[in-house]
C-alpha cells in the first residue's frame, strides 16, 4: 500500500469511529476489520479513543426551541415512514361494512379475503358454508350459536379446521366477529 492508500483508510477509520460514514463505505471499514487488517483496527481505536475525548471536552449546549422540535418533528417523521414500511393500517373508514345477500348480516374486508368482520343483527342467520382453509374466529361482541348448539360469546375465541362445512349460524343478541383464514 502507498502512502495515499493508508491516508485514505485512516480518513476513513476517523469517519467510522464518528459514524459520520455512509453505509456502503462503513461496512467497507467492516470487512477490513473482519479480515484482521491490524493497520484499521489501530486506526479506528485511534480515532474512537480521540472522539471520546472531544465529547467529553465540550459543553453540552440546548438548541433553540424551534431548531429543538423541528428536529423532533424530523425524528417523529422518520419513525413513522420506517414503521409505515413494515405494517399496514386500515382506518375505521378505509373498509365499509358491506352487506351480504342473507339478511342482517354484513362482513368488512380489513386484507382481502383472508382478513375481516362479520357483523350479524340480533335473529340473523349465516346460511350453510364451506371452510376451504381453517378459520381462526374471535367474538369481539354478543354471541354466535351453531346448529349443534354450540354458542360462543364476547371474548371467546374458535378455530375451525379446514374442508369443515358449517351448518347454518344464528345469533340471538347480535355479534361482531373478527375472522382470519390461515395460507
Amino acid at each position: 500500500m502507498n502512502n495515499e492508500d493508508l491516508e485514505d483508510i485512516a480518513t476513513e477509520a476517523a469517519l467510522y469511529a464518528l459514524g459520520a460514514l455512509p453505509a456502503e463505505k462503513a461496512r467497507a471499514v467492516e470487512q477490513r476489520l473482519q479480515s484482521g487488517c491490524g493497520f484499521c483496527a489501530a486506526q479506528v481505536e485511534r480515532y474512537a479513543a480521540v472522539a471520546e475525548q472531544l465529547s467529553l471536552s465540550v459543553w453540552p449546549v440546548a438548541p433553540r426551541p424551534e431548531l429543538r422540535q423541528r428536529l423532533l418533528d424530523r425524528i417523529e417523521r422518520c419513525n413513522r415512514e420506517s414503521q409505515l414500511e413494515h405494517m399496514k393500517i386500515v382506518r375505521g373508514t378505509d373498509a365499509p361494512w358491506i352487506k351480504m345477500p342473507f339478511p342482517g348480516v354484513e362482513i368488512r374486508r380489513l386484507i382481502g379475503d383472508k382478513t375481516l368482520m362479520v357483523r350479524m343483527q340480533p335473529g340473523a342467520v349465516f346460511p350453510r358454508h364451506e371452510h376451504p382453509e381453517a378459520e381462526q374466529c374471535y367474538v369481539l361482541e354478543g354471541s354466535l350459536t351453531d346448529s349443534d348448539g354450540v354458542t360462543v360469546y364476547t371474548g371467546d375465541f374458535v378455530v375451525v379446521s379446514k374442508g369443515i362445512t358449517h351448518e347454518p349460524l344464528h345469533s340471538l343478541t347480535g355479534c361482531t366477529l373478527f375472522i382470519a383464514y390461515a395460507d
